[in-house]
């Protein structure tokens, strides 16, 4: 079993950007899904995860609770 498990989300605070990694592999792509949402796109079409950008704009409530506790371990 790998080290890191998957799926699993990773929040950078510098970028302010939320990464939702599906499975782990190399982005060959990406398709935007709206405005600062993307699916990155691994091999053979396979969605391996999803990056929000200005995540911190997005989030309201509970969520927003939630990224302040992703900021605080980033």
């Amino acid at each position: 079993m790998s080290a890191k498990t998957v799926p699993r989300v990773v929040y950078d605070k510098q970028s302010d950007s939320l990464y939702i990694v599906l499975c782990e592999g190399f982005e060959e792509g990406f398709i935007e899904l709206a405005p600062n949402v993307n699916l990155e796109i691994g091999e053979g079409g396979k969605i391996i995860g999803i990056e929000i950008f200005m995540a911190s704009r997005l989030f309201k409530g509970e969520g927003l609770e939630a990224l302040e506790f992703l900021k605080s371990r980033a």
